[in-house]
């Protein structure tokens, strides 16, 4: 009666305007289609297009290429790798596969390991940069990043790629998308393997590869059963294999990942369009085993189930009004006996005022009970003014959102029986500019930003124990352009300032540079051939919280390019690293010399 009641909350409800041809469409910010130009938050959208010539293989390749985005490899491919938007912890952020949360209950923090989740299979990523919970709850204090698989369309479109590269490095890739009969199917798989490279660094002494092989698959069904009525399910599924190495020293450690989630859902639209609900399902499964050669294996389950339900509506033209409710059971356990669960049941809101002419309004308030730490009531407001008309009209962004994360399960059930822990939370704000220019083509952004985190979960090794032990503050500035085939062109430029401090101490966050810049150049020519290059100036930073050792920054360069033979069948090659740039971005972990891949990519 609980979950049909929090459903039954959510079937109230806003739709979104008609944004201009030039103006981009996310879903992740309101959980709804929403025209960027109506959205006060700082947002990033990564497209298939962009994927593809840059040429990237893995989600973190991506995700450093954006403003406030930091990305930590702890080794190569399979080795556990961080996401740190603004300054934001890895397990502060939330993470979604086609909008369903694939954070891991098992995780440390119930964060999300980025180290074995590859591209191939997404067609679009939208990264919301500041708190966005009370649009999507707990852990959303640094932001929101969402992949996006592709969706059907009346005619069929597929791909397939293969790569060959550097130590023995395979990949294949398949995907398509179209309609079989009333049914619109989507269907992809990626596969890859390698020999790798020592994750303790080879510069430092590492002699032993740390190899890997990833397998995932996707798939989504969508039918409309009656005007305005229909139903969609899917489901993603990932399993990697890998090597890994102990502190400091090669090691004949092994170790698994696998993720798999599954989601359903039934969708209304009427009214003319006005009115638009949902209910939904989700559920995530995730496995990891670290088996290491001398203490054996260490194995977490975790599993998260979600009903939800929500719907919008718009009154009239000024006004819409978007409402939720969702419910939440989470379950961990290890192969040491930590077995336990937890839940949440959320509802929120949020208002959308159109009152002048190219001004957006968006405010919400969300109330969570979780069953561990009591209730929580969260508040964000966000505006964004297009000042005039036209491709080129400026656009002025502010925004300001709280938020919490409840401790995980594994901190609590693996915590020497101390359960005394309060969740963290947080307040930010920021203000931007964006300036579209060469046509619309183009769009320079310019973003500050501040928020400030209480009561950080971190562990205690004097008491072996995990505590509320610290306060943080990160601000900095965020600076973005993006040109997109202007004359042939696309440029893409990424400088982010950050500021990131324990407040208690005084000392730096660990692993976060103080600056980070990502720069690239692409030049197509009508028969055919693009060229590329890509800058990477990563700041120095301390490795641990105490500041005590540092790690230097690094400057690597990249070049591609790209034939197309046919109208669809394209050859690709990159060398990456050309100058061979030695460096760490984990103190004593590896990092990829000068390499080289060469691929060929398919379309109908």
């Amino acid at each position: 009666m609980k979950y049909l009641y929090l459903l039954g909350a959510a079937l109230v409800v806003s739709t979104p305007a008609m944004a201009a041809d030039n103006d981009p469409i996310v879903v992740t910010a309101m959980r709804e289609p929403t025209p960027v130009t109506q959205i006060g938050q700082a947002i990033s959208i990564i497209t298939r297009d962009e994927i593809e010539r840059t040429q990237a293989t893995t989600a973190t390749e991506v995700l450093a290429r954006v403003p406030g985005v930091s990305v930590t490899n702890s080794g190569g491919f399979g080795q556990p790798s961080s996401v740190f938007i603004r300054g934001a912890d890895n397990a502060q952020s939330l993470v979604l596969i086609d909008g369903v949360r694939i954070n891991d209950p098992g995780d440390v923090g119930g964060g999300f390991d980025f180290g074995a989740l590859t591209i191939g299979q997404f067609d679009r990523v939208e990264v919301v940069r500041g708190s966005a919970g009370v649009i999507w709850g707990s852990r959303a204090i640094g932001g929101v990043i969402n992949f996006i698989t592709k969706r059907p369309t009346e005619q069929w479109h597929g791909q397939a790629q293969a790569e060959y590269g550097w130590r023995d490095r395979k990949q294949v890739s398949a995907s398509a998308a179209g309609m079989l009969g009333p049914v619109g199917l989507t269907l992809g798989g990626n596969w890859l393997k390698g020999d790798g490279y020592s994750a303790f660094n080879e510069r430092r002494g590492g002699t032993e590869k740390d190899g890997f092989e990833s397998k995932s698959a996707n798939a989504r069904a969508e039918v409309e059963l009656s005007p305005g009525l229909s139903v969609d399910a899917g489901g993603y599924w990932t399993k990697a294999n890998y090597d890994y190495d102990g502190f400091g020293a090669d090691a004949l450690n092994v170790g698994l990942k696998r993720d798999t989630l599954g989601y359903a859902n039934v969708r209304y639209k009427g009214v003319d369009g006005r009115l638009s609900a949902r209910l939904g399902y989700g559920l995530t499964d995730t496995r990891r085993i670290s088996d290491d050669a001398v203490w054996g294996p260490y194995e977490t389950n975790g599993k998260v189930e979600r009903f939800e339900g929500q719907a919008s509506f718009a009154p009239v033209e000024l006004v819409s009004v978007l409402v939720g409710a969702e419910t939440e059971k989470q379950k961990f356990d290890d192969n040491y006996g930590s077995q336990d669960s937890t839940s949440i049941d959320s509802v929120y809101g949020n208002l959308t005022l159109h009152l002048l002419a190219g001004l957006t309004l968006n405010g919400g308030l969300r109330y969570d009970d979780n069953s561990d730490f009591g209730d929580k009531t969260t508040f964000a407001a966000n505006g964004a003014w297009v000042i005039g008309s036209g491709v080129d009209a400026p656009v002025l962004r502010a925004s300001y959102g709280e938020g919490f994360k409840a401790p995980s399960l594994y901190q609590l059930y693996t915590n020497a029986g101390f359960r005394a822990l309060d969740p963290e939370t947080s307040k930010g704000w920021d203000v931007g500019f964006e300036q579209p220019f060469a046509e619309g083509t183009g769009r320079f952004t310019l973003t500050y930003f501040d928020r400030k985190t209480k009561n950080l979960i971190d562990y205690d090794f004097a008491n072996w124990n995990y505590y509320n032990v610290g306060r943080a503050r990160a601000q900095g500035v965020e600076l973005g352009m993006q040109v997109a085939n202007w004359n042939g062109f696309d440029v893409n430029l990424s400088y982010t300032y950050l500021d990131a401090t324990d407040e208690n101490t005084g000392t730096r966050l660990a692993r976060r540079p103080k600056s980070n810049l990502y720069a690239s150049l692409d030049k197509a020519w009508d028969l055919g051939l693009r060229l590329g290059a890509d800058l990477r100036v990563g700041g120095g930073r301390y490795d641990d919280m105490a500041n005590s050792q540092y790690v230097d920054g690094h400057l690597v360069v990249g070049l591609r390019g790209a034939f197309a033979v046919t109208d669809n069948v394209e050859v690709y090659g990159r060398v990456e690293n050309l100058f061979d740039e030695h460096y760490e971005v984990v103190r004593t972990y590896g990092t990829p010399g000068r390499s080289a891949y060469a691929g060929v990519r398919v379309k109908m």
